[in-house]
């Protein structure tokens, strides 16, 4: 399942000037000075970050300490899904692209441990009441990413439950 196609744009900032303009296929940098911002998908962003061009802007960055509090408060609330911004997890991927590879490492593990937490929550929410993915105040708690898998698999469960049941 790709979820690329309905990531949005992500804004950055240009770490350095761009004189003759960046070309990466499907999006071109016009010529501009550092400090300047951009939109851009975010596996763009992603290389142009690794090239340090650019750098999600300050605001938008996403930290190991915001992860960590993120954890503690889904582990603190068992029963509870807690709302993450919709674009969570594409800027905590992006703010730990220019990283050093331990750090990332670290980030990594940190964010998968995250997702899983509140995947097994959705899991569980879903199994319990499949029904729960029409209601938008349950959508509006999860990513973008999170609300496309329950979008992909209530269905499926639903289906699931009626068969064991014997209702077709």
């Amino acid at each position: 399942m790709g979820f690329s196609y309905l990531m949005p744009s992500v804004r950055a900032v240009l770490t350095r000037d761009v004189d003759g303009g960046v070309n990466l296929g499907i999006i071109s940098i016009a010529p501009a000075k550092a400090g300047s911002v951009i939109n851009a998908p975010p596996n763009v962003l992603e290389v142009l970050i690794k090239r340090g061009v650019a750098s999600l802007l300050d605001e938008d960055k996403v930290g190991s300490e915001e992860i960590l509090k993120r954890v503690w408060l889904e582990n603190r609330a068992p029963s509870e899904l807690r709302e993450l911004p919709r674009d969570f997890y594409i800027r905590a991927r992006l703010s730990m692209v220019s990283g050093d590879q331990k750090s990332v490492r670290i980030y990594a593990q940190q964010l998968r441990e995250l997702a899983q937490l509140r995947l097994r929550k959705i899991l569980t929410l879903l199994a319990v009441n499949p029904g729960i993915a029409d209601s938008r105040d349950f959508l509006d708690k999860l990513t973008i990413e999170e609300e496309e898998l329950v979008k992909s698999i209530a269905p499926i469960i639903k289906e699931f439950l009626n068969a064991v049941v014997g209702l077709q």
